[in-house]
This record gives C-alpha cells, structure tokens and sequence, in this order.
C-alpha cells in the first residue's frame, strides 16, 4: 500500500524513477507528487483463489463492455459504411445538447461538479470518449497484473519465493519499456558484483527505499523476460490516430 512511504519516501522514489527515464526537469504535479510514480503495493491480496476470480472476472468484464463502447464508435468511421459519417455527426450534436442541458444549472458543491461541467462543456462527446479509453488502458492494465498474478500464486503448486520483489521489478520494468519504446537490460559490472545498467541500478535503490531483501539480478532478469511487444509499444499512440477522426462537437451547430 503507497501508506508504507512518507512524503520523503515517495519523493525520493520519484527522484529515482526520474533519473531511470531522463525526466530530471519534469514539472512537479501538485497532486502527482503526494503519490509514488508507479503502483508499489503488494500484488496479492485475495484471502483465496474465489475472491480472487471474483475481481478477475469483474475487470475482465470492464474491459470487454469498455472495448464494446470504443468499438460501437469506431464503426461509426467505416469507409465502407459512408451514410455512418451522418449518423456520427448527429448522434454527436444530440449527446452534445443533452450533456448541455444536464449541467447547465447544476449547482457546483464538489470539485467532482466542476470537472464534469468542464467536460460537457468542452464537448462531451469526444471528452467522454477520450475517458473511455483511458478508463480501458487502465482496468486492462490491472487486468495484466491479475494474469501475472494468476500465472505466479494459483496456477502453480508453490509460490515464488520473493514475489513482490518480481512484482515491482516488472512494473519498473514495463514503465521503462511504455516510456522509453524500448526492452531494459541487466548487466553485472566487471568492477564488483553491482548493476552495470541504468534499469539495474534503478532497480537495486528501489528495492533498498522499499526494504525488499532479494536478488535484484534475478528479479530484473525475469521481469525483463515477461515483456511482451505490447508493454513497449503503448496503446496510447494507436489510440490517438483514431481520436484525430473524431469530429469537432459542439451544442450549438456551427
């Protein structure tokens, strides 16, 4: 749980992580900063293997109704369905005005208020497409994370010996890849039995911040070894070719 770190903690984790991908002269978000850079808690947390199918199937249900709503819009764009470009742009003018109508007068008691009157009126339709989507890239992700989880604590018959040890160094590991569109490495130095990379040495200060005894070579070997060429490829890109298509909304006809 991120609880386990104080303000300092979590700063210098961040400090970490920033040097790993280069971004030293980051901006400081005034929310971000009270949270780690990457999810830092530990994986399993199910009392047994129903509770955990309980959430894997909720969140795999998520994702599958979230895809469903991105792929109903996107058949909205066919080119072999040419009448559905109309069919867009109306649908799109009616959600439009009934996003209008609902939050014009409501009254703003919570930030929550705020940020959803900011939304409809900056055109709810594309905005709200755009949360769908981030809401799928989010539920899939935790999804991938009950599949390893999956694959480590109920598919085989013991335990890995240090799982939150593997578990943090693949999330370093695919925040690496995500960012950089790239696999880390892992190298010991010639010099010393220390990393000689900037994944591995990343990945030894923060196993010291998070107090995990355990082998930093064989937790990054791993981790490196489960990336797929979907962690260094990020759906955000893929994603926004699509948002580009999206036509310009408004309540009132332009």
């Amino acid at each position: 749980m991120t609880f386990m770190l104080n303000q300092n903690q979590i700063k210098q984790l961040k400090d970490i992580v920033d040097k790993l991908l280069g971004r030293e002269d980051a901006p400081l978000n005034a929310l971000a900063r009270f949270t780690p850079p990457f999810d830092i808690s530990r994986p399993n947390i199910h009392d047994s293997k129903k509770v955990f199918l309980q959430e894997f199937t909720l969140v795999k249900t998520v994702v599958d109704n979230l895809r469903s709503v991105i792929d109903q819009i996107l058949v909205l764009h066919s080119d072999e369905i040419p009448e559905y470009g109309e069919l867009c742009r109306r649908l799109a003018y009616a959600i439009e005005v009934g996003a209008s109508q609902k939050y014009r007068d409501k009254p703003l008691n919570e930030p929550s208020d705020l940020a959803l009157k900011n939304i409809a009126d900056t055109g709810f339709f594309t905005n709200s497409l755009r949360i769908v989507i981030d809401m799928n890239l989010v539920y899939n992700q935790r999804l991938i994370d009950l599949q390893d989880q999956e694959k480590e604590f109920w598919n085989v018959a013991n335990r890995a010996p240090n799982y939150y040890a593997r578990t943090i160094a693949l999330r370093l590991a695919r925040l690496y890849a995500n960012e950089k569109n790239q696999r880390p490495t892992f190298g010991i130095s010639r010099e010393g039995n220390y990393p000689s990379t900037d994944f591995g040495r990343a990945l030894e200060d923060v196993f010291a911040l998070l107090g995990i005894k355990a082998s930093v070579r064989n937790a990054a070997q791993w981790a490196i070894e489960q990336l797929t060429d979907e962690d260094i490829s990020s759906p955000r890109f893929a994603m926004g070719g699509f948002l580009g298509l999206l036509p310009r909304t408004r309540a009132d006809p332009m």
